[in-house]
């Protein structure tokens, strides 16, 4: 996923989502680019598996409400491939994406978070999916806010 322009995004929102409404859940598909630097993320209340490729590029992130807090969690996979160096070079090219990512996300929902500025306070987590332990991991972010 290489995201060159973080603020020219397209989204596509999905049955019974506004670019403000609901608040959660609120869950988004961030689709790596094909043809050009331009991502894409689909906004509904499921995420859009059915879009998803076999290559499992695709972000996930949704904004969840737990005991009194909100909180955005992002869910990345990095374990399909045989060597582990395809895997180790996977990881780091997202975690180098990661701050344009949360920075197109921020774009992208530009109207929401105007009409909900609390979450753009919220904690972010990540969450890193593999077949291999050395990469499966949890990690807080920050908050929305830093990533404008």
């Amino acid at each position: 996923m290489i995201i060159n322009r973080p603020r020219q995004v397209d989204v596509i929102y999905g049955l019974g989502i506004t670019p403000t409404e609901p608040m959660a859940p609120r869950k988004y598909t961030i689709f790596p680019s094909t043809q050009s630097s331009t991502p894409s993320i689909h906004v509904g209340l499921e995420f859009a598996y059915d879009h998803m490729s076999k290559q499992q590029d695709e972000c996930l992130a949704s904004f969840i409400f737990n005991k009194g807090f909100y909180s955005l969690s992002l869910y990345f996979y990095v374990g399909s491939h045989i060597k582990e160096e395809f895997i180790l070079n996977r990881y780091f090219h997202f975690l180098e994406q990661l701050p344009v990512i949360l920075n197109a996300l921020y774009h992208a929902e530009r109207f929401f978070f105007q009409k909900h500025p609390i979450l753009e306070h919220c904690p972010i987590f990540l969450y890193v999916d593999s077949s291999h332990p050395l990469f499966e991991h949890k990690k807080c972010l920050g908050a929305l806010y830093q990533y404008k």
